[in-house]
């Protein structure tokens, strides 16, 4: 099946495109600079992440929405982890990687949503429902896939380890320097599990 794989370069998206390569599936992986702070290094990450897995990654760039809404990921004036909340981030990610499908004969989008979700569009009940009005906008059956959902960042770190997924090209960091910066829940959530894996 040919999806369009939302990809930030990140730990999570790496994962899920190498699973879902593992299954046999085409991948157009699709980059979204929305005006975040780590947009450069994520877009790096991820094009080193599909060199790795034989991949071409698009580069869609809407980076004014971090400029007319800010958060702590794109606003270095802001705090980074409480101010993190990014309004309707998922709903505009989908929306564009709907239409970008539609235009190319694939109606299955990826995203990689864990089982923790700190934000109301990381949920099942959000997805259901922009699967609902994404096909009604397009008259297309338009699938969003969730390839991830039931695990935790502990559960896709080793996931990737066990097959060995090109982490080491991934970047996690919100704040979008050289060094981690260890405060951004992205950061958190990495090395939480992280410690979590040193020690079983």
């Amino acid at each position: 099946m040919r999806i369009v794989c939302l990809s930030s370069g990140g730990i999570d998206s790496t994962v899920m495109m190498h699973m879902l390569l593992k299954r046999g599936h085409t991948l157009l992986p699709l980059f979204i600079d929305y005006g975040q702070l780590a947009s450069d290094k994520e877009w790096e990450a991820c094009q080193l992440v599909c060199r790795i897995l034989k991949l071409e990654a698009e580069r869609l760039d809407v980076s004014n929405i971090g400029k007319l809404i800010p958060s702590g990921i794109t606003d270095s004036k802001l705090d980074i982890e409480k101010d993190a909340f990014l309004p309707n981030r998922n709903l505009i990610f989908l929306s564009l990687a709907a239409a970008y499908g539609f235009q190319r004969d694939a109606y299955l989008v990826a995203i990689g949503l864990l089982s923790t979700h700190i934000f109301p569009d990381q949920t099942r009940q959000f997805i259901d429902k922009m699967k609902e009005a994404i096909s009604e906008s397009l008259n297309a059956d338009v699938r969003i896939m969730l390839p991830l959902i039931e695990l935790n960042k502990y559960d896709v770190l080793r996931l990737g380890l066990k097959h060995k997924s090109p982490l080491e090209m991934a970047y996690f960091c919100h704040a979008g320097m050289d060094e981690p910066c260890g405060i951004c829940i992205s950061c958190q959530e990495y090395f939480s599990a992280k410690q979590h894996i040193e020690e079983n």
